[in-house]
């Protein structure tokens, strides 16, 4: 049976139906603090991003905890055509501008990060081809902007010689230099951008450059339950910071033998702010010796399986000794695995915050409301140009295509969400955050 073809101009709920089947001036950068804004970039193509997922509210709410960076991870790679010309696509580059027109209007920091990034894959020795495509374009699109915004090469380069990184790297500097000597370039090591390999990093000339570090340590800490790691830590839990024999969970059977197994039997030496401290001086000690800026861009603790209260002492003591070093950071992140919202809640802003992380983290706490749903009495929009706010595309294409931006058959704007070639099961779907009470809606339409 040929596939269907589907074109939705306009959605507007009206019914239960909700888814369709088929700072200092002794710091090391022009900021201070700051998150890593999620999930919003980080697509396999641009007309997969949900771009009202945030607003320039979200940057004011973000503002107004004492905040003046986000990071802004970016699939950057996918957001283009593609080999062998790697143009970047015209529909990211007007999302994109828009964040960074929130960022310029609110003077925050944005830094554009490069996050084409696999854990379990090496990079790959001729990614600079890449790089060079996609830095010279954005670089030529951004040269005239304020310097409230930087370029991150690319995040966490791993399983690449420090040697072959380092060249890679300054390649991409010289070609952004081409066209953009105005903004800053954030540069990091191999290692998954270790603070060990700082020191393996070329000796760059360009004197435009903050160097990046991330720090998640100690990792069976900051990552049991994490799915993604090798071997998988989903099944360990309950690893106390600091170290407290009483609390230590034996080791899960499936990682027994395993550098977790080693890890956790090292944990009485590691599992202590003493070695935190430690491990962010050889970041310190880099800095120093060089003479360079260097920036905290990522660090923090999942939640699934991390005792509250201990994952809030890790966050107070590591921000704490970075801040105590005049080290900037972005913290990993804010509405996701790591982030600074209540687990299991709607992630708003005015009701969600996790007030004692915040505190931890030495943000301004802003008031929280008690939140009381209320049943929708009238129809509300779910789908005109864009996804509408508080809803999640929760869609399943099953082999075909969904699109939310296509240019065919529009209506009352410039975009059309098509759908087709789905197999069967293949779905649009809407997910409402937070939930929504139907019920009066439900009897309006069956009484």
């Amino acid at each position: 049976m040929k596939p269907a073809k589907f074109f939705f101009k306009c959605i507007t709920l009206v019914s239960i139906i909700i888814t369709l089947s088929f700072s200092d001036s002794n710091a090391q950068a022009p900021f201070a603090r700051g998150v890593n804004l999620t999930n919003w970039f980080q697509t396999s193509d641009s007309h997969q991003i949900q771009f009202t997922k945030y607003t320039k509210q979200d940057f004011e709410n973000i503002k107004s905890l004492g905040c003046d960076v986000v990071r802004l991870p970016i699939n950057l790679h996918a957001m283009t055509s593609g080999a062998p010309d790697y143009v970047v696509d015209t529909l990211f580059l007007s999302f994109l501008d828009q964040a960074v027109n929130w960022a310029e209007d609110l003077e925050i920091n944005l830094i554009i990060d490069n996050h084409t990034f696999n854990p379990s894959e090496s990079t790959d020795p001729n990614i600079g081809y890449i790089l060079n495509k996609v830095w010279k374009q954005l670089a030529v699109h951004y040269k005239n902007r304020s310097k409230l915004i930087f370029y991150e090469v690319l995040n966490e380069p791993h399983g690449i010689s420090d040697e072959a990184w380092g060249t890679i790297q300054q390649d991409v500097i010289n070609t952004i230099r081409q066209v953009d000597t105005k903004h800053t370039i954030v540069v990091g090591g191999s290692g998954f951008n270790s603070y060990n390999n700082l020191g393996k990093i070329p000796e760059y000339t360009d004197d435009n450059l903050l160097y990046t570090f991330h720090f998640y340590d100690p990792f069976v800490f900051t990552h049991q339950g994490a799915s993604w790691v090798t071997p998988s830590m989903v099944p360990l839990a309950g690893v106390p910071f600091p170290y407290r024999e009483q609390d230590m969970p034996a080791c899960p059977e499936s990682i027994k033998g395993s550098w977790i197994e080693s890890a956790l039997n090292d944990y009485p030496n590691t599992g202590n702010v003493e070695h935190v401290k430690q491990l962010i001086d050889i970041a310190v000690a880099f800095r120093d010796s060089r003479k360079v800026n260097v920036f905290c861009g990522e660090f923090g603790v999942y939640i699934p399986n991390s005792n509250p209260a201990d994952r809030n002492y890790w966050y107070k003591e590591v921000r704490s000794y970075l801040e105590e070093k005049n080290i900037p950071w972005t913290s990993w992140d804010y509405h996701g695995g790591f982030g600074i919202f209540k687990p299991n809640t709607g992630g708003r802003f005015n009701y969600d915050l996790n007030l004692p992380l915040l505190e931890a983290l030495g943000l301004n706490i802003p008031e929280q409301q008690t939140w009381i749903p209320q049943p929708d009495s009238t129809g509300f929009p779910v789908y005109t140009d864009y996804i509408a706010q508080h809803i999640n595309e929760a869609g399943y294409a099953n082999g075909g295509t969904i699109d939310y931006y296509s240019a065919e058959m529009p209506h009352d704007g410039d975009y059309a969400l098509y759908w087709a070639g789905s197999e069967q099961y293949g779905q649009v779907g809407f997910d409402f955050v937070p939930d929504k009470d139907l019920s009066e809606l439900k009897k309006k339409i069956m009484p």
